[in-house]
Formats: C-alpha cells, sequence, structure tokens
C-alpha cells in the first residue's frame, strides 16, 4: 500500500475510532493511533506521555534508544530536553528571591566580580528575561562551561543597553548558574538537585558535571557538552513531575509563577514569556489558560505543555532529526476531546507527496485537499514545515512552502518574515524585496518593534546586494 492510500486508509479508521472513543470515554485509543501513525509515516522516533494534574493518562516510547537500531525505546530512557533547561535556572533564582537572598534589581558584578565592565550595567532581571545584550554560545563538541566563560570574557561590547533590546542565548543561562553558586556556596548541579530535583520527585534527572561522565538510558543524538546551567538530563515522566511540582506551588508560588509569564517584554512576540517558560495563551480576562515550551540538544527535541481548561499535560521527546512532529502531535492530541474527527496533520501527507511526486504537483493537491476539508493545517505548522525542507537543502520546495503559508496567511508578520528570511537565504533579492515592504507596513500598524527591527535588517541585506 502506497503512503498516500494509506493515510486515506488510517484516516478513516481514526475517524471511525473517534466516535468509538466518545462512547466509551476511551481518550487513550485515538492517542495511541496517532501516535503510531507518527511513527509508521513521519518515523517518529520518541516518547509521548499525556496526563492530568492526578495522574499519568498515556505513556508510550516509538523506536529505538541507538543508533545502530538494536536496542527499544523505552519511557525510561533520558533526552537532554533544550531550551526547557532554562526553567531550572530561572526557578531557582525565583527561590533565592522568595527567600530574600537576590533581587531582580542587583547588577551581575555584585556576584561575579571577574567579568568585564559591562556586567555592572546587567541586572539578574535582565539575564532571566534575556535583555542583557549578550547572545548565543558558539557550541561546539566537548564544550565545557570554561570554555563558555571563555566567549563571556571576550565579550568587549553588549549588543545593546541592557533593558532595551532582546537577544534569547544561552550565555544569560550560565551566568544565572554562577550566580546560584556563588548565593547558595554549592555547584550548581547539587543545587538544582537538591532544591528542584528532589522537591518535585524527579529521581532520574541530572545536570552533567563532568565532559567525560558517562550515565545509563541516555537516548541517542545529544551532544557531549558539560556547561552549567545548560548540560541536564531527564525523563518525560520527570518532566511531567516537573510541570506538576509548578503548578501546584511546590517549588514558587504559582501566583508568583503567572505574573513573570504574563508580564510584556521584548521579545516581540506577544505570546512569549517573559521568564524563560516558553509561551502562553491567556483568555479573555487576561487569565493564563495554556503554557508550552520546546527545546533542541541538538538532535534531542522536547515539546511540553499544559491546558489549564482541560487539565491535559502533554510531553514529548524525539530524536528523529524531525523537531515539527512534536508540535503536530501536541495539536492533534490537544483537539481530540473537542473534535474526534480532526484530520492528520496535511504536514505528513506533504513530506511523502513531495518526495514521490515533486512541491508543485503536492502543492496543488494539498490546496483542493484543505478547500474539501480533508486536511486541517495552520501557518505555525507550515512555517515550521518550510524551515524544515530548507534545512534539508530544499530549497525551492521550502520557498513555495513559505509562498504557501502567505497565501493563507497575508496577514501574518511572522509569515512575511519567514518568506523573507529563505528568500535572502537564496539570494532572491528581488522577489523578497516586496515581501519586506509588505512585513514592514504590517509591523508598523501593529506596532511590533522586534519584528519592525528584523525587517529593516532584512531591507538592508537587500540593498546591499542589489
Amino acid at each position: 500500500m502506497n503512503l498516500a492510500l494509506k493515510i486515506v486508509t488510517t484516516l478513516s479508521l481514526l475517524v471511525g475510532l473517534g466516535a468509538s472513543v466518545n462512547a466509551q470515554t476511551d481518550y487513550k485509543k485515538q492517542v495511541d493511533a496517532i501516535a503510531i501513525i507518527a511513527n509508521e509515516l513521519m518515523s517518529f522516533n520518541g516518547t509521548v506521555l499525556i496526563a492530568n494534574s492526578d495522574s499519568v493518562i498515556y505513556q508510550r516510547s516509538f523506536g529505538f534508544a541507538d543508533e545502530d537500531k538494536l536496542v527499544a525505546l523505552t519511557p525510561d530512557y533520558r533526552f537532554a530536553p533544550g531550551s526547557v533547561i532554562k526553567e531550572f535556572s530561572t526557578v531557582a533564582l525565583m527561590i533565592l528571591k522568595q527567600q530574600g537572598k537576590i533581587n531582580y534589581g542587583d547588577k551581575v558584578s555584585q556576584y561575579l566580580s571577574d567579568l568585564p565592565a559591562w556586567a555592572s550595567t546587567i541586572t539578574i532581571e535582565h539575564i532571566l528575561a534575556h535583555t542583557s545584550g549578550l547572545g548565543e554560545i558558539k557550541f561546539s563538541r566537548n564544550l565545557t562551561t570554561a570554555g563558555v566563560m571563555g566567549q563571556i570574557n571576550a565579550v568587549e561590547k553588549l549588543k545593546y543597553k541592557p533593558g532595551e533590546g532582546y537577544s534569547y542565548g544561552n550565555l544569560n543561562t550560565v551566568l544565572r548558574a554562577l550566580i546560584i553558586e556563588k548565593v547558595t556556596g554549592k555547584p550548581f548541579n547539587t543545587f538544582i538537585k537538591e532544591s528542584l530535583f528532589v522537591p518535585a520527585g524527579m529521581m532520574d534527572s541530572f545536570g552533567r558535571d563532568d565532559i567525560t561522565s558517562s550515565a545509563p538510558l541516555i537516548a541517542f543524538g545529544e551532544l557531549p557538552l558539560a556547561i552549567k546551567g545548560v548540560t541536564a538530563y531527564s525523563t518525560v515522566l520527570d518532566l511531567y513531575k516537573w510541570e506538576k511540582a509548578l503548578w501546584n506551588s511546590v517549588l514558587v508560588n504559582k501566583d508568583t509563577l503567572k505574573k513573570v509569564i504574563l508580564k510584556p517584554g521584548l521579545s516581540g512576540s506577544s505570546d512569549r514569556a517573559y521568564f524563560d517558560f516558553g509561551f502562553f495563551n491567556k483568555n479573555k480576562k487576561g487569565d493564563l489558560v495554556e503554557i508550552w515550551h520546546d527545546g533542541t540538544y541538538p538532535s534531542h527535541y522536547t515539546l511540553k505543555s499544559v491546558d489549564f481548561d482541560k487539565d491535559l499535560f502533554i510531553v514529548l521527546l524525539s530524536n528523529d532529526g524531525r523537531k515539527s512532529t512534536l508540535s503536530e502531535l501536541r495539536d492533534y492530541i490537544s483537539n481530540i476531546s473537542d473534535d474526534p474527527t480532526l484530520k492528520m496533520p496535511a504536514e505528513w501527507w506533504f513530506t511523502n507527496e513531495i518526495k514521490t511526486q515533486g512541491f508543485v504537483a503536492a502543492i496543488k493537491q494539498f490546496k483542493s485537499f484543505v478547500e474539501s476539508g480533508d486536511f486541517v493545517t495552520n501557518e505555525s505548522s507550515l512555517n515550521s514545515f518550510g524551515y524544515d525542507l530548507d534545512r534539508e537543502g530544499q530549497t525551492d520546495a521550502a520557498l513555495a512552502i513559505m509562498k504557501l503559508n502567505l497565501e493563507y496567511y497575508p496577514k501574518s508578520e511572522n509569515a512575511h518574515d519567514s518568506y523573507a528570511e529563505l528568500l535572502i537565504k537564496a539570494k532572491k533579492y528581488t522577489e523578497a524585496l516586496p515581501i519586506v515592504e509588505q512585513g514592514i507596513v504590517l509591523a508598523q500598524k501593529s506596532g511590533n518593534q522586534f519584528q519592525l527591527d528584523r525587517f529593516k535588517e532584512f531591507l538592508n541585506d537587500i540593498q546591499n546586494n542589489k
């Protein structure tokens, strides 16, 4: 059976199952069905956990723990959850603030006196909100904290005056870890174990201290690093326990946590949390209703989310080279209870059809499927799919998908941004110019300064390459 036919057949089974699930209130069966499809059609290699605030509803691993495909992956295997790790240093500093041992307005230089002069202009709040003016670590194999400190000390000038810009990066995270060590007198990884992991019941999580150390049950695809605040490992169950601890006020007060999530920041994204907790949705009253956070390290992928209205916790881990499968799974799982006849993510079909019939024919057929209601998609999914194709070297297909995304979402600043970015990367400056110009109009209209600055950078690139 070819893939297209298999998808149609499976969709029919899912629709029938959906009715059965509603009748039997058996949510697990449909979750299992879509996870199996992800494994079979998209080579999903990872673990899925679905839970409520009381207990785990569904937990299953797919694929293998090793690259040779000899050892089956199980939920006991640890992954490095990438940017999700930033939450550990964030919460640790919040605990110290709660204990009166630090203030967010304290200068970094009060704790780390051997840094360059710019440290006296950066506060703890700046490094928590990524507004310090520092950037990203230059990662390399076997990089340690000492190597990162060399990078930090080599920074002669900040990107901007602290508090007046936004640049997401792990240099901030390392400084957090070092401040925590200074304040507590304990190694960072010891402190997070004692003050975070043990209270949360996360018995299978740890931070790596030594580049030469090896721990059992780590899934393939991780990069050997030993950087304080950046390198840690956890299981899918432990990440669920972490989320429960956060929202049960085990570590910090839940209301305080909400405030540092919902506070407006400088990222340019209205749904990005102020401190390092990912992204959120709120209702018309301004109440937090959903939060999610993803991570990459570098072939370990993580996505965790909580829907407070539905009391739905989702934790997804993978290492199959396709991070966007996680967001597609999350979207599907999040909406099953609302619509048991949900269709499979269209990008799963797209992936195969581009390989077999080419992107031009695939896009044409895709449009007819969307019009008929056979497929559902959204801006974020198409956007991620375009970037996936670009990373795979399929430039023309990637550009076609970004153009398609803009066609469906013509008022989206992000759709303009992504399409322009890939056009410029492909040196198609003439084609990029009107996209950038329209993006500027949209950003000016919405008052999104971060996005406006991005478009102006694109415009400079175009003008410099005429």
